[in-house]
């Protein structure tokens, strides 16, 4: 019968040989629903963080913005503000800039810059040498008053992190589900060598309680200014994963794990589909 659940792969995977010859062993499926388990629970501090991070924004900074910008009515493509322009809005990494009383987007416009004119948008990027002008069309007609902005801002943080969550858990299923398949294969060679007889199903499995211990301490380390450089850090997860796939491997080819080749059957695996 089945010894470890879901929640229990989270942190035996980090030291239990015996979890994975049970993995490898008796459970069913490639490990798709506990790698949606795995990952569902450990984006869940990311929505938070960006709740708070939203709201501290709206009141802070985007306040700060909001007072600056004029009431904008733009009719049949010819924009106008409420006092007229120029108005100079410094964000964090681009310069806004809304002015009526220009018809197109100047030239010589210094740093990166979004630019509001009476019949132009256009954005410059002096890093990447690239300018871009959209023209106002003559079916464009709207209004946006500082409060709809403000409105704007104060309700990111309630769409924003639930949205985003979903994505990311949804992305990010797709990008570990295609890391294990690759592990997988790679375990199908290291399989060979201590005579394990398991199948590319199970490895796969194993492949997913592997990758366990570094999707979690990679969510511990979101959280603070420790985090290291991407080229250090995918190095050292694919070498922590890789020793965890073959102690799993040598876990389920152990005495014990052979005496258990034999099929069990009618029970429920912890990764079936």
């Amino acid at each position: 019968m089945r010894r470890f659940g879901r929640l229990q792969a989270l942190w035996l995977s980090f030291y239990s040989r015996d979890l994975y010859r049970e993995a490898a062993r008796r459970w069913k499926g490639i490990g798709v629903l506990y790698l949606l388990l795995l990952l569902a629970l450990t984006w869940l501090p990311s929505p938070v963080r960006w709740f708070a991070g939203l709201r501290l924004f709206a009141a802070g900074q985007g306040s700060e913005i909001v007072a600056q910008l004029p009431v904008i009515t733009i009719e049949g493509g010819v924009m106008t503000a409420d006092p007229p322009g120029p108005h100079v809005i410094p964000l964090d990494d681009v310069t806004l800039i809304i002015d009526d009383s220009v018809d197109t987007v100047p030239s010589d416009l210094d740093g990166q810059t979004a630019v509001l004119t009476r019949r132009e948008f256009g954005m410059t990027k002096p890093r990447s040498n690239e300018r871009r002008v959209w023209e106002l069309g003559p079916e464009l007609n709207m209004v946006i008053a500082p409060d709809d902005v403000a409105g704007f801002l104060g309700s990111l943080s309630y769409w924003v992190p639930p949205l985003g969550y979903f994505f990311c858990v949804a992305g990010s299923l797709i990008f570990r589900t295609l890391q294990v398949l690759l592990y997988g294969a790679i375990g199908l060679m290291l399989a060979g060598r201590w005579r394990a007889g398991l199948d590319y199903s199970a490895l796969v499995r194993l492949s997913a309680l592997a990758i366990t211990p570094v999707v979690i301490l990679r969510t511990l380390l979101w959280f603070g200014p420790w985090e290291p450089p991407g080229y250090v850090r995918w190095p050292v997860a694919v070498a922590i994963a890789m020793g965890y796939l073959v102690m799993g491997i040598k876990a389920a080819a152990g005495r014990e794990a052979m005496a258990a080749r034999a099929p069990v059957e009618n029970i429920p695996g912890d990764l079936q589909q």
